[in-house]
């Protein structure tokens, strides 16, 4: 007998009778370069010989006092099987060792979790060893070592809910954390991150589109709150380590995107700041300095999921919060320090930086609208521009043509900041058809459910909730804000606004003149879409520019529409007048902005003070229609046939609670 061969039967023989050494023996036999098959393969046997159902009986009795072999033979098992399972010719043998005793090992994992990990009564080193035997086997699970066999696993009942449970027990006490090493636990350092394994997991889910969301929520009491904050308490502390781990930081930020795919995570994962601190983590990834191509790499690649993630969601619900909140955090400045990071990851796919592109050229421009937005997009810019030290984007750069579009346009719009606003018109409608009537802004009611609409007395508000479909609109609106995924612009917003769309109807207004000219005898037509960049406008009449589809609740704002356009058929001044529909980007939360106005009043060296009439009233209108269903995100599109039964029941529910819980204006405003 050779040496080897005396050794390795050493090595069994003080397995079989309960040695803890010749576990750790075992797996270091098994790691050795010149270790062959047939000795792996005795050693495998033999160590899942320890975790059977005799042993587990035993352990359970009392007879062994506890399962310290059992757990350091997961470990082991999880330190040389990966290896052997990806080599195609042993694939199968492995394969069939460890799915033929599934069953049983699903029981001991189940058993470590319940009855060591969380008993506190428990010693803390036997606990944090039992974790890292379930994290670390499970980490042999995954698609790329399992393959078709990995489905034997997800399915398996309290699986996926175990290793949920060891990531949620990682942020609730930090010595169960896998980035802690200690020399008091026996056996090797944690030798697989857990959230590498819930992202390789759920990757897989949505792969296969067999989102097991019953067994990830059990965990956390199917509160999407609680598992928000624990991704988002992973995030924060990884990226606080010293050095940071770049997969880890690549891991979390993916499986924080893989997460939000559902409603009941996505809006407490907003609602908890989660563009601000995925913001931090392209901060934080544009300062780091490391040296080797490798890292670079996963620099780069951190940063670009970042990205991934905030233009997938951004414009999530009403959009406007997660703008304000991301460039409050910084994010221009990061941005424009991401150019040099561009390169590590160009060769591998150009998709890699489209969400980068979009946000610069496309979505941060088109928000630009808003003051509240405009004013912080201008102090970072002038703030950059002002300190030399800033790289700019290079004129053959990727990032030249994008940051030029955003910059031009921000410094364009800041210009209408300037602007003395004393003498603007802004009005207020009332919105009950039987009315119309408009006033000076501020002079009318605002209904206290949807905060939308403005009424001129208590029998019209009455009248709309009873008789207009204002009840219907009011109560999606309502359920929607309950729910997080809507909130309302601000007035100094809305009023911005209007200064914008009376800027760009002064700049087209000879186009438009011309146009009315030809359609003298009826109201001219201005669309203008704010929801691209380039904005698009459009000029016409009532018959070329109808009111185009939106969404399936938009029949009130087609009815505020045949309003404007029955007021204007029917003035009672002389002039010409001018429909407005400006397409206001919202996010998931679409709003259009309707106006009626005397057509004079885009013509330069119009004057307001001059015009006196008290029936110009009566030819003004002004209504901001919101959609009250939802729509979809970036994101939401990879995972099609799920998401669409997510988010379908998820608007039923907000239809059934707004029934219930919505605040009915007519009683109380």
């Amino acid at each position: 007998m050779s040496r080897s061969s005396n050794e390795l039967k050493n090595i069994l023989d003080g397995l079989s009778q309960g040695s803890f050494d010749s576990v750790a023996s075992a797996t270091l036999f098994a790691l050795r370069d010149d270790c062959t098959f047939p000795e792996v393969y005795q050693i495998t046997i033999a160590l899942y010989g320890i975790i059977d159902s005799v042993h587990l009986q035993q352990v359970k009795r009392g007879i062994i006092p506890e399962p310290l072999q059992q757990a350091l033979a997961f470990r082991g098992l999880a330190s040389f099987m990966p290896f052997w399972l990806g080599r195609s010719v042993y694939t199968a043998r492995m394969l069939n060792t460890l799915t033929s005793r599934w069953p049983i090992i699903r029981e001991w994992l189940l058993f470590l979790g319940a009855d060591y990990v969380y008993k506190e009564s428990i010693d803390r080193t036997m606990r944090i060893l039992a974790k890292r035997a379930i994290v670390d086997f499970l980490g042999i699970c995954r698609h790329d070592t399992l393959g078709d066999s990995l489905p034997i696993v997800l399915s398996s009942p309290g699986i996926v809910s175990l290793l949920f449970s060891m990531w949620d027990l990682e942020t609730k006490d930090r010595y169960f954390s896998s980035c802690v090493e200690d020399d008091d636990i026996p056996g090797p350092p944690p030798i697989i991150r857990t959230p590498a394994i819930l992202d390789s997991w759920m990757c897989t889910f949505s792969e296969t589109e067999t989102w097991n969301w019953h067994e990830i929520m059990r965990p956390f009491n199917n509160d999407g709150a609680r598992i928000a904050a624990t991704a988002l308490d992973h995030l924060e502390h990884d990226l606080a380590q010293h050095p940071v781990d770049y997969d880890l930081i690549i891991w979390d930020i993916h499986l924080l995107t893989s997460l939000s795919v559902n409603n009941t995570i996505r809006i407490p994962l907003l609602m908890q700041h989660s563009m601000q601190k995925t913001a931090g983590v392209i901060a934080t990834m544009v300062s780091q300095r490391p040296h080797s191509i490798k890292q670079r790499h996963l620099v780069a690649k951190a940063i670009s999921y970042a990205c991934w993630y905030i233009r997938a969601y951004i414009e999530d619900t009403d959009g406007l919060p997660w703008i304000s909140e991301v460039l409050e955090a910084g994010l221009l400045p990061s941005l424009l320090a991401v150019e040099p990071w561009v390169k590590h990851l160009k060769d591998n796919n150009d998709e890699d930086w489209e969400p980068l592109w979009l946000l610069l050229s496309s979505i941060f421009p088109k928000y630009a609208i808003f003051r509240s937005v405009l004013k912080v997009m201008g102090r970072s810019i002038k703030a950059l521009n002002a300190v030399k030290a800033v790289d700019r984007p290079k004129p053959d750069g990727p990032m030249h043509k994008h940051w030029s579009t955003l910059e031009a346009l921000v410094m364009t719009r800041l210009k209408l900041l300037e602007t003395d606003d004393v003498d603007e018109a802004h009005v207020d409608s009332c919105q009950s058809s039987k009315c119309n009537k408009s006033g000076a802004a501020g002079t009318f009611k605002r209904c206290a459910g949807c905060l939308h609409v403005h009424y001129c007395s208590r029998e019209c508000q009455i009248y709309d909730w009873k008789q207009g479909g204002h009840q219907t609109y009011c109560r999606g609106i309502q359920a929607r804000r309950a729910k997080g995924i809507m909130s309302r612009i601000s007035t100094r917003d809305l009023r911005f606004l209007d200064r914008v769309i009376a800027s760009d109807l002064s700049c087209h207004n000879e186009r438009i003149s011309r146009t009315a000219a030809i359609h003298a005898s009826g109201p001219a037509v201005v669309e203008i879409d704010y929801t691209c960049i380039p904005f698009r406008i459009g000029v016409g009449c009532t018959e070329s520019l109808p009111v185009p589809d939106t969404c399936k609740c938009d029949k009130l704002m087609q009815q505020k529409w045949d309003t404007m356009v029955e007021l204007a058929r029917n003035s009672k001044t002389s002039g010409q007048k001018l429909l407005i529909r400006a397409f206001i980007p919202c996010g998931s939360a679409p709003k259009v902005k309707l106006q009626l106005i005397p057509i004079k009043r885009i013509i330069p060296g119009y004057d307001p003070s001059q015009d006196h009439d008290p029936a110009e009233a009566s030819d003004t209108f002004d209504h901001l229609y919101s959609c009250a269903g939802h729509s979809f995100t970036i994101v939401d599109h990879s995972y099609p046939v799920e998401t669409l039964r997510l988010m379908t029941k998820e608007m039923d529910a907000l239809t059934i609670e707004g029934k219930a819980n919505t605040t009915d204006p007519a009683q109380s405003a």
